[in-house]
């Protein structure tokens, strides 16, 4: 081979080698980068709706570890879910659907870089726990959205802020070195689990409390497996509108723990502490979720377990760890669960009940501890139907026959007060004379009453004039003087009448009796009729006259005739009764059996007939309307009960403890206390501070 030829292959080898450096040292990244400024970063991912789960993987660099948050729709039900939390259920369709418009609308404004080694201290480096350590900085969020398959629409590692735009970030696509700038709000991605759940844990308002019952009692783990209980006081505090009423007040006495409660005289106790009682109605109202761990199986709604509960140590363990303690109770092996700080029961005036208990503290060791600062407390919840709000209703009595019919619509009279009827004015004590009331429809006779189908009067009113005695009873009921003082004979006048033939049959004769005055000898019912026949046309005819009539002497009218013309007309009406030898109990039992006859004649038995099938619909009508009131109401309670149980049913919830010691306080905050008085502690077993529990549950009782 020449050197020629040798020189050409040299020549060309470095040619092709120049070709390759060039080729490999070409920025072609740069210009594809440059060339998605201004278009979506997601260009297949257009509909919001598609993303059926999203995972948040993020690092701490304290403790070196990763932490995994999802939201999950379950295919079947739709309903969403947090795996992370066991599956707790999520308020998540309105936040999902924020988070996947955000990566729908994620467009490049610019690149940043494409360098591998630039992605620390740009916060974009990937969350990998194999590849991490404790104190590694710069490390990203990384965002995952998945379809309905579980497919991946969308991946994004999100990191810091650029210092010239809060509102922009940088991002990275995982598996490239790219770094993006986009403008991107990031609120719909946190990881707390207060912002993807309902938070409200009761789901009451405070204007439907009705009472409270505090039971404020320890329990504890004692000395070979054995619960110990400390029962401090129980007591029932009602609340209407905005006032507190204390009930009842039960206190047991701490040296002897087996005696029975006393019962507090409530009306030696000082006021309700309104304000105390006020904070902890606000605080049920607004209670808040810090954090859930789920049920050891075997427990069911009611908070009841068992039998086998108590052989699963996992189950007793998990239970005891959180303050929480199975006993046996009731006479079928029932298994009850006594928390370690007492309960508080909440009734509604919906006839809802729920049962609060309090556990132990929530420590950070838990593995599903809430991240929030501050200590928080283990609770128990459940509710049921307060059957004493729905009683039975009071039903009226069906009437089966035209004679109860009957007594149902007979009036009813009022008995009499008497054996005599006194149709003199009633004198009463010191001599005065009571005036007569006005007479009533009802003292025109039986035949009115009849006619009106009103009730016979019982008594006859107090201002039919007839005196029993003539000596001792004053000359005029109209004059209103007493017995004591009476008008000399002469200047008592009786109006004059005109003479009208008497009624055939009628034997009596004129009297001189002042007008409106009847005179009664118990001889029969004629006389007196006649009478107050002959009185009643003299009112008459008294109404006819314009001017009062003089007396015998020509002067003014005698002082019976001073009165008004329609009190002389009433006081004819009343003396137009027909005056009786028998008893008042008598004529009244004579006037209902007049009525009943009138009625009678005026109603066939197929009318009383019809009447009875009326009165039995109606009765039935109404007795089914209140009937089925309590059961609308009632049926409504065990619905909210059915759905409330059904959500509280799986849970340990883990409130804050600010919270709990709302909700939970000794006896003496009951009440208010003098000036001067120190704070109370806070509610827990005395002599160990801020409640604590009283042991740790390193395993299950009776290990």
């Amino acid at each position: 081979m020449t050197e020629v030829i040798k020189t050409l292959i040299f020549a060309g080898v470095a040619i092709v080698v120049s070709l390759v450096a060039a080729f490999v040292s070409w920025p072609r990244a740069a210009d594809q980068t440059e060339s998605r400024v201004g278009t979506a970063l997601f260009q297949q991912f257009t509909d919001p709706l598609a993303a059926s789960s999203m995972k948040i993987v993020t690092f701490d660099d304290e403790t070196g570890q990763l932490s995994n948050f999802e939201v999950r729709k379950d295919p079947e039900t739709e309903e969403w879910t947090i795996p992370s939390r066991d599956g707790y259920p999520a308020d998540a369709l309105e936040q999902m659907k924020n988070a996947a418009n955000a990566f729908v609308a994620l467009k490049v404004l610019d690149t940043q870089t494409d360098k591998a080694e630039d992605h620390d201290d740009l916060g974009v480096a990937e969350p990998k726990l194999e590849a991490l350590q404790v104190g590694d900085e710069g490390v990203g969020r990384l965002v995952t959205l998945k379809d309905e398959k579980q497919e991946t629409i969308a991946e994004l590692i999100i990191g810091d802020v650029p210092k010239d735009d809060p509102s922009q970030r940088y991002v990275r696509i995982p598996g490239q070195d790219p770094v993006y700038v986009v403008r991107f709000d990031d609120s719909p991605l946190t990881t707390s689990f207060r912002a993807w759940i309902d938070n409200d844990l009761l789901q009451l308002s405070s204007i439907e409390l009705s009472s409270l019952e505090i039971l404020d009692y320890n329990a504890s783990l004692a000395m070979g497996g054995k619960i110990s209980l400390t029962r401090n006081y129980t007591a029932d505090v009602g609340l209407d509108g905005t006032e507190w009423k204390l009930n009842g007040l039960m206190d047991y006495d701490p040296s002897s723990p087996g005696a029975p409660p006393v019962s507090a005289n409530l009306a030696s106790l000082a006021p309700l502490n309104k304000a105390k009682l006020d904070e902890l109605k606000t605080a049920l109202d607004d209670l808040k979720i810090a954090d859930v761990v789920r049920k050891p199986d075997g427990m069911s709604e009611t908070l009841r377990a068992d039998q086998d509960l108590l052989t699963d140590k996992d189950a007793v363990n998990s239970l005891a760890q959180r303050g929480f303690y199975p006993v046996p109770s009731g006479p079928n092996g029932e298994i009850e669960i006594l928390s370690a700080n007492g309960e508080l029961d909440v009734t509604l005036n919906t006839g809802v009940k729920y049962i609060l208990r309090f556990g132990n503290i929530s420590g950070v060791e838990d593995s599903n501890a809430s991240s929030d600062a501050g200590v928080n407390r283990y609770l128990l919840v459940t509710t049921k139907v307060d059957e004493a709000q729905f009683p039975a209703p009071a039903l009226q009595t069906v009437p089966k026959t035209v004679d109860e019919l009957k007594a149902k619509l007979a009036p009813k009279q009022e008995p009499q007060a008497t054996g005599e009827v006194k149709l003199n004015p009633k004198v009463v004590e010191g001599g005065s004379v009571e005036p007569p009331a006005p007479a009533t429809p009802q003292d025109t006779g039986v035949e009115e009453n009849a006619k009106n189908k009103d009730p016979a009067p019982s008594d006859p009113a107090p201002s039919d004039p007839a005196p029993s005695d003539p000596k001792t009873s004053p000359e005029s009921t109209e004059t209103g003087k007493p017995e004591s003082a009476p008008k000399p004979e002469a200047d008592v006048k009786s109006p004059p009448v005109t003479e009208k033939p008497a009624p055939a049959g009628d034997n009596s004769g004129k009297t001189d009796t002042p007008t409106g005055v009847s005179q009664s000898s118990g001889g029969g019912e004629a006389t007196g009729t006649g009478q107050a026949q002959q009185e009643a046309d003299t009112a008459k005819e008294e109404q006819a006259t314009s001017a009062d009539p003089p007396s015998a002497d020509g002067t003014n009218a005698a002082p019976g005739a001073d009165a008004s013309k329609d009190e002389a007309a009433e006081s004819a009406e009343a003396a137009a009764k027909p005056a009786t030898g028998n008893t008042p109990a008598e004529s009244a039992k004579d006037k209902k059996t007049d009525v009943e006859a009138a009625d009678d004649e005026k109603m066939t038995d197929e009318e009383w007939q019809e009447m009875l099938e009326a009165e039995q619909e109606k009765v039935v009508k109404q007795n089914q309307r209140m009937l089925d009131e309590r059961t609308d109401r009632l049926e409504e309670a065990q619905r909210r009960v059915r759905d409330l149980n059904a959500r509280f049913a799986d849970w340990y919830y883990v409130i804050p403890e600010a919270t709990y010691s709302k909700l939970r306080f000794k006896r003496a905050d009951l009440f208010e206390q003098p000036a001067g008085a120190g704070p109370t502690p806070p509610p827990g077993i005395p002599g160990l501070p801020g409640g604590l529990p009283q042991f740790n549950f390193p395993g299950a009782p009776g290990n």
